[in-house]
């Protein structure tokens, strides 16, 4: 295995295109992105599932091959110092530029509209929820939305939002919709709704709650009860609404309270206190306390998208140590041990592969009513353990195939079937997955649709893993020099294309033009001005250097 894999560089650079492609097609499709525009286009959906299904994953089985190579060609300080170099100082650069950028960029449009990046009421109910919009709110429990999911980024149900900003109606609405009542929701502290009616002080969804049933002696990871949570001061009440984005006047909260903890104490949930019923917070136990906060610091080092878009690169670091420290730790893993090729490198594969990726999968949305299609990503500083798994799994096969020979040069068998099989298997498991068009009726059970959910992602990402696998094996094993330019390219124009493309979304929102056409022209444009900065800023400076290698400057480019 000592001749470069031509082939598997080429995907690579094709994997790191197409998440520019992605990017620049989610201002088109109801995804929440940043950037909303009118020019909605549903092909743009189902190519955004489509590349977001397999694309990462690929990737990742990529790294975990060329992470086995450097290992066993420099060694464990080479592949450190490797590492280090290509990935690890890169990251430190881009948080210090590229991703300040981004955020200017997201600053410029929310001058330039205060509404911009807002979620509409029209595109989810956790939305419709928050902005207090009933139609939208039954519209979406009439579709057979379901009430009690929690929201991917805030984890608050819609029942949790309508309470967060007083809506009464809505959560009258979602009480006759079925929603569970005692619903456990956030990453703090697993409070239920009354919690949050009592923190805030909403006293009339708190009357409506306890009237339906509501557990007013219900206690979250704390061990805090919805009394419990009226003692919590203006500190606390003002740092919750910051993360939250729930516009409160800490007086009104005292004035809500009073008559919370009235109501709360004629159902039996507590002694009457005379302090707390004049509107003073009692001291809430240190222990509580600190559990709270340190929940608040772990969630915001998980969730909080500090690193964007080069989230990746943070993973690709902690399974590169995880790694080495298998290698090292553990040197008789696999001594000894011999497996066909057909094991790892073909359809067989599958038989373990897929089973293996479900129980990861199925972990990563353990949370969720609605999965979603494709895997979450941990954009935070602390990975988010279910995530880290599951490309584990990834990386592992991998650096698995690149420990036999036979099954890395045949990695891709069948691809002529695979890929067909792949695209016809694309629209069966997506539906089922996402609430558009929600699910088909034999989806069943929540049991039922998580599991055919797990298998059909599953599959569906596998078998692109090895079509693509076996397609650039047979076309593309030569070195080619315009492919080899390409795929170094790669690596730059996805760091950097982010505030550009997300630049061009904003210019391009009052264009009356169609969204596929809005997104060629951004696709094509942004890749353009990209290659162009590569070529004239890049390759053949420090950075290029640091991305692919030092470059010397032809007479004539390929390009």
């Amino acid at each position: 295995m000592d001749s470069r894999r031509h082939d598997l560089d080429a995907l690579r650079g094709f994997a790191m295109l197409l998440g520019i492609a992605l990017h620049a097609a989610l201002a088109y499709v109801e995804s929440g992105w940043t950037v909303v525009d009118p020019s909605s286009s549903p092909v743009l959906g189902a190519l955004v599932a489509f590349i977001h299904g397999f694309r990462m994953p690929l990737f990742f089985v990529l790294s975990g091959f060329f992470t086995a190579m450097l290992w066993q060609r420099r060694g464990a300080k080479g592949l450190a110092k490797h590492r280090a170099k290509r990935i690890l100082l890169p990251l430190g650069l881009g948080c210090l530029t590229i991703v300040p950028a981004m955020w200017a960029v997201v600053i410029l449009a929310a001058a330039s509209n205060p509404t911009f990046g807002v979620p509409e009421s029209s595109q989810n109910l956790w939305a419709a929820a928050s902005a207090g919009d009933l139609e939208q709110v039954q519209r979406f429990t009439n579709l057979g939305w379901p009430v009690d999911e929690p929201d991917p980024f805030h984890r608050q149900t819609a029942m949790g939002w309508a309470v967060n900003h007083g809506h009464p109606e809505i959560v009258a609405s979602l009480i006759d919709s079925g929603a569970n009542l005692n619903a456990r929701y956030g990453y703090s502290g697993l409070d239920t709704s009354l919690h949050a009616a009592a923190f805030f002080g909403r006293t009339e969804t708190a009357r409506l709650l306890v009237a339906a049933g509501a557990d007013t002696t219900a206690r979250n990871a704390n061990g805090e009860t919805p009394l419990d949570s009226l003692k919590h001061g203006e500190e606390t009440v003002e740092t919750i609404a910051g993360m939250l984005e729930v516009r409160v006047a800490y007086e009104d909260v005292k004035a809500g309270r009073r008559e919370v903890r009235r109501l709360l104490v004629e159902t039996g949930a507590g002694p009457t206190d005379s302090a707390v019923e004049a509107g003073l917070e009692q001291p809430v136990a240190a222990g509580a306390t600190s559990r709270t906060l340190a929940r608040l610091i772990l969630a915001g080092l998980m969730y909080f998208p500090a690193l964007h878009h080069l989230w990746f690169l943070w993973i690709l670091c902690w399974l590169a140590l995880g790694f080495v420290a298998v290698c090292t730790f553990v040197p008789k893993l696999a001594r000894g041990v011999r497996l066909p090729w057909w094991s790892l490198a073909s359809p067989a594969a599958l038989l373990w592969l897929v089973p293996l990726t479900m129980l990861v999968h199925s972990a990563m949305f353990s949370g969720r009513v609605i999965p979603g299609f494709g895997p979450d990503t941990s954009a935070g500083l602390l990975p988010i353990p279910s995530v880290l798994a599951y490309y584990a799994v990834f990386f592992g096969f991998g650096a698995l195939v690149y420990a036999f020979p036979e099954a890395a040069r045949r990695l891709g068998t069948g691809w002529q079937y695979l890929l067909p099989l792949a695209v016809a298997l694309f629209p069966l498991a997506m539906p089922i997955s996402t609430m558009d068009p929600f699910g088909y009726e034999l989806a069943g059970d929540e049991l039922t649709r998580r599991t055919l959910s797990a298998l059909g992602q599953s599959l569906f990402c596998w078998l692109m893993i090895f079509g693509a696998s076996g397609l650039c094996r047979r076309f593309l094993s030569a070195e080619r020099p315009r492919l080899r330019y390409l795929s170094d390219s790669s690596y730059w124009l996805y760091l950097a294309h982010l505030p550009l493309v997300m630049l061009g979304q904003m210019i391009l929102v009052p264009v009356p033009l169609p969204g596929l056409a809005k997104f060629a022209l951004l696709l094509s444009g942004s890749t353009l001005v990209l290659l162009a900065s590569y070529e004239w800023g890049v390759r053949y400076t420090f950075v290029g250097a640091l991305l692919n290698g030092r470059k010397t400057r032809p007479a004539s480019h390929p390009v």
